[in-house]
């Protein structure tokens, strides 16, 4: 590359750089976001932006982790969407026993699909994070991803979690983080006014699930309220993970 090239792209860089650690944290009051997955629309808007690259590398970051974390026996994708995650995982890690649930029939129809396309046996419930379709100490590693912000009693959902965690089991739900830096949120509004189709600008997706998602320090006051010890919450740039350990 000649040096006419290299200098702008370096200025580049560095701009974005500051651009998206210089600018401060976010502070605001969390506004619920109804979701409306049970429209047909909706559900096809958000299958299409979830095959977007960003959605694709973080959830590559997620299945990484999950890795690290050795899972055994029976893998449970608590808010699964229409797939994406567990199939994925399906196919990094055969091993496991798969299930997959979700509150909506229409984007569950997706799942299954997806599925069936690509020959993983994976099993689908449709059900709320805060009635679990399980036993108690029945699951041996719960993942959850882009779903916290929906869940409408957080408190109980966690409950739910560790109630059917078996002994040494984890739980790692990934999920944005209100406190985002400024040029997240300039990003998201830009996605959800510009890019996204129609009926996702209509409910104010995905710059809504931002403006719905909770900070660090909220999480952390929902587990301690409960008899959840020991767990940890790890922040990165827009997003964090919450690890729980039974």
């Amino acid at each position: 590359m000649s040096s006419h090239y290299s200098v702008p792209i370096i200025v580049g860089i560095i701009i974005l750089f500051i651009l998206i650690f210089g600018l401060p944290r976010k502070k605001s009051t969390r506004k619920p976001n109804i979701e409306g997955i049970e429209n047909p629309e909706v559900v096809k808007a958000f299958e299409k932006i979830t095959n977007f690259l960003p959605f694709k590398i973080l959830r590559k970051k997620v299945i990484v982790r999950i890795d690290k974390l050795n899972p055994t026996g029976r893998l449970f994708d608590v808010g699964c969407g229409s797939g994406n995650l567990i199939v994925e995982i399906s196919e990094r890690l055969p091993h496991l026993e798969l299930i997959g649930m979700d509150i909506s029939a229409e984007i569950l129809d997706q799942a299954k699909l997806r599925a069936d396309e690509k020959q993983k046996k994976i099993e689908f419930k449709e059900g709320s994070v805060e009635k679990l379709p399980f036993a108690d100490k029945s699951v041996d590693f719960i993942v959850s991803t882009f779903s916290l912000h929906h869940w409408i009693n957080p408190q109980k959902a966690f409950q739910e979690i560790y109630r059917v965690l078996k002994k040494e089991g984890v739980a790692l739900i990934f999920d944005f983080r209100r406190d985002s830096r400024k040029f997240f949120y300039g990003f998201f509004t830009f996605v959800t006014k510009v890019v996204v189709p129609k009926s996702l600008k209509e409910i104010n997706e995905p710059l809504g699930s931002m403006q719905s998602s909770y900070t660090l320090k909220e999480v952390d006051n929902l587990l301690s309220k409960i008899s959840i010890a020991n767990y940890t919450i790890s922040p990165a740039l827009a997003w964090m993970y919450i690890q729980i350990k039974k």
